[in-house]
């Protein structure tokens, strides 16, 4: 009996130590926090080039690109009220990434949120079915969202889990039908797909050297699988793809990791004693 209580003394302790190392994770980690993720494929309208070249060389080929952007759904929301904005903005919720990646063809890179880059740093934009094009969800990245500034939207006719901009969950966006890219806000005093000039003002990259470039987006929509409407101006494009998953942001699973291997450290020093 008395070796059986030398036994479960340790294991009841490391026990108490993981219900400590869980109960310092936020509860707002388990339902407020997702990771986006969204792929497409640049074309010839958009280019990554260093900071310093003063005119962008763009894509000679079709390249495909993975956004992951990590982002608390209880944080500021830098989309414009509404009232007194009109629709889209009652639908819209635009949040700052804790971390955001993008994967160009093999080369991943960190990009400046809007947190740390007012002008050119990126929020998460998504727009619920109630604006956006009404009856489709739109997600994806977006700079200077009150200002509609360099971005990729992206927009689906439904999706795995359905969700309100106030009400985020887990969810694969479905039956894809279009993007658009903008290179910066229009300085033409139109919106949308009239604007005849938009500002360039490219994303902010970082490479794993310390290296700075800048990404400059085209200005154009594309549809998919077809034209949807013959007499625009948008071009068929290739499969976008995108999902928001409930999940701890990198913060949260460090602390997590730390307190395990605390846990693991103690436990090794017991044995050894």
């Amino acid at each position: 009996m008395k070796q059986l209580s030398s036994l479960f003394k340790p294991i009841a302790r490391v026990a108490g130590l993981l219900v400590i190392t869980f109960s310092m994770v936020p509860a707002a980690a388990v339902a407020a926090e997702f990771e986006l993720t969204y792929s497409g494929v640049f074309n010839g309208q958009s280019g990554l080039n260093p900071i310093s070249q003063s005119a962008p060389t763009y894509f000679s080929v079709d390249t495909p690109f993975t956004i992951n952007a990590w982002f608390d759904s209880n944080g500021v929301n830098y989309a414009p009220p509404s009232p007194p904005a009109p629709p889209p903005f009652a639908g819209f919720r635009a949040y700052a990434p804790s971390i955001a990646n993008i994967t160009i063809g093999s080369s991943t890179y960190s990009i400046d949120t809007i947190t740390t880059n007012p002008n050119a740093g990126i929020t998460v934009a998504i727009f619920d079915q109630t604006s956006f094009t009404p009856g489709r969800y739109g997600i994806g990245i977006l700079a200077r969202p009150v200002q509609d500034g360099a971005g990729i939207v992206g927009d689906w006719q439904s999706a795995s889990t359905d969700f309100t901009a106030g009400a985020l969950t887990s969810t694969v966006l479905q039956n894809y039908m279009g993007v658009g890219y903008s290179s910066g806000v229009c300085l033409s005093g139109q919106s949308g797909p009239s604007c005849q000039q938009h500002a360039i003002t490219p994303l902010v990259l970082h490479d794993g050297f310390n290296t700075t470039l800048a990404l400059t987006l085209g200005n154009f929509e594309q549809d998919y699988p077809t034209l949807h409407t013959p007499t625009s101006l948008a071009s068929v494009g290739p499969l976008n793809e995108a999902a928001l998953v409930a999940t701890p942001e990198p913060g949260t699973w460090t602390l997590l990791v730390a307190g395990i291997a605390s846990i693991t450290g103690i436990r090794r020093i017991r044995i050894k004693g």
